[in-house]
């Protein structure tokens, strides 16, 4: 064994590498450095095996890599932060918001070269009530969307695009109320996110002008608008113009609260879960080391 060699542990989501159509491993194999990296190779088994997996082994590798998508990424990164174990991704999921925001590319040979790189730089993370998040958090339309993908055994593009056009036809906006540093906003919303980089995944730009290392989150509150103005905000999601539409607010916080109701269906960089309000938000400034690209 050669202590000179970085230890890297990648995890990786089986259903994911299978509906990909890459062999993982031999890709690694074949492409990732070896005298500069000593991998170990494990591969998730169950719901909550990934977070267990990366719990149990910070401090054990210099660099873990995550083989999934903004799930994945966020399951391994809430083990990571504050520690001196970085952060590497391998970008197999559907949204691959992350990745996409640090450069990193999306083709897996490519990817890997990025690893091989080792490039490190720290990003913040966010804290919505217990939960952390790397990407993108928040309450309203898009949580809804996860909560109705998450049901559903189709994956990718389309699968996702059916979910979101079937929910806007019967979707109510929500009652919340948003306490800033120097003001109270409240009414009913059609979409609430919280942002640490731009993008939900698919090139969908909620929040164009977020940067994951300048300590600051952005809050971004789509106040509710007439259906038939639902296509020209999509648009403006994929052409990164949301910030410029009459019916987005985006601000710049530290930390803020949310409330409203006694509990919010939320999504967690995509993936679905319940929270329980009161919510304190906050960020959580150069917590990550991650590799990126150039």
């Amino acid at each position: 064994m050669n202590s000179g060699k970085i230890k890297a542990l990648f995890i990786i989501n089986p259903i994911l590498e299978k509906k990909s159509g890459n062999n993982i491993s031999s890709i690694i194999s074949e492409y990732l450095d070896p005298e500069k990296f000593e991998p170990t190779i494990l591969y998730s088994e169950y719901p909550g095996h990934t977070s267990l997996l990366a719990h149990q082994n910070v401090g054990k590798y210099q660099l873990i890599v995550a083989g999934g998508g903004d799930g994945t990424v966020n399951q391994i990164a809430e083990s990571l932060v504050h520690s001196e174990t970085v952060l590497g991704i391998l970008p197999l999921g559907s949204g691959k918001g992350l990745a996409k925001s640090l450069r990193v590319p999306l083709d897996i040979r490519k990817a890997i070269a990025t690893i091989n790189e080792y490039k490190i730089t720290r990003i913040d993370t966010g804290l919505v009530g217990k939960h952390r998040f790397v990407n993108i958090a928040g309450i309203g339309f898009a949580a809804e969307v996860a909560h109705a993908y998450s049901d559903s055994r189709k994956r990718g593009f389309l699968p996702y695009a059916a979910n979101t056009a079937r929910k806007l036809l019967v979707y109510i906006p929500i009652s919340a109320e948003v306490t800033l540093k120097d003001q109270n906003i409240s009414g009913n919303y059609f979409n609430i996110s919280l942002a640490n980089s731009t993008q939900w995944g698919y090139g969908a730009h909620i929040s164009p002008n977020s940067k994951p290392n300048d300590g600051l989150l952005e809050i971004c509150i789509l106040r509710k608008f007439p259906k038939i103005f639902a296509l020209v905000l999509a648009l403006r999601l994929f052409t990164k113009s949301i910030d410029k539409s009459r019916y987005m607010d985006i601000f710049q916080v530290e930390m803020a609260e949310l409330s409203g109701n006694k509990s919010f269906k939320g999504h967690i960089d995509g993936e679905p879960v319940l929270l329980t309000a009161p919510l304190k938000i906050s960020v959580d400034p150069g917590s990550l080391k991650v590799v990126c690209a150039d």
